[in-house]
């Protein structure tokens, strides 16, 4: 028997330019979150992205020398999981991020940067939908309108009281 899929509340992207800043900070914040009763996936690595510069060391006698530099950005996904984007967990994965972001954050400087992406239940209806429901509602009673007069200024209409 199959446990139903509990859907994603929130999603923490990392990234930092020396592995073990990854590891420790993804770490850290995945304890974290367990010893606050969160359900939460491992630490996903994402692919390293890598950055390459090539410089001229001189300028004029040797023209064959460079100098050659790179950046890697080793990148890291959370993801936060719970009952619903109306329970208990969901202010409870807030209250979390808050604590990420005073506590967590300022204690791990070796993170270049973190990105939260909360999640919610809504579904969008296709446009054909929402134009036949408009349609189909019944005219809506209005209580007062502004009518211009003829003098040009705008006027209460009457309902007929």
């Amino acid at each position: 028997m199959s446990t139903p899929r509990l859907p994603r509340l929130a999603q923490v992207n990392l990234k930092a330019h020396y592995k073990y800043h990854s590891v420790e900070v993804a770490e850290d914040v995945r304890t974290s979150a367990l010893k606050m009763g969160l359900k939460v996936s491992g630490a996903i690595p994402l692919p390293t992205t890598i950055e390459k510069w090539s410089f001229l060391k001189s300028p004029f006698v040797h023209k064959k020398a460079w100098t050659q530099w790179e950046r890697r950005t080793y990148n890291r996904i959370i993801e936060i999981y719970g009952e619903g984007t109306q329970s208990h967990d969901a202010t409870k994965t807030v209250q979390f991020l808050r604590y990420l972001e005073h506590t967590i954050l300022p204690a791990n400087l070796g993170t270049n940067r973190l990105k939260v992406t909360l999640y919610s239940e809504e579904c969008l209806e296709p446009r054909s939908t929402i134009v036949e429901a408009i349609r189909s509602a019944p005219p809506a009673i209005e209580a007062s309108a502004a009518v211009p007069s003829e003098d040009g200024e705008a006027s209460a209409k009457s309902t007929g009281d």
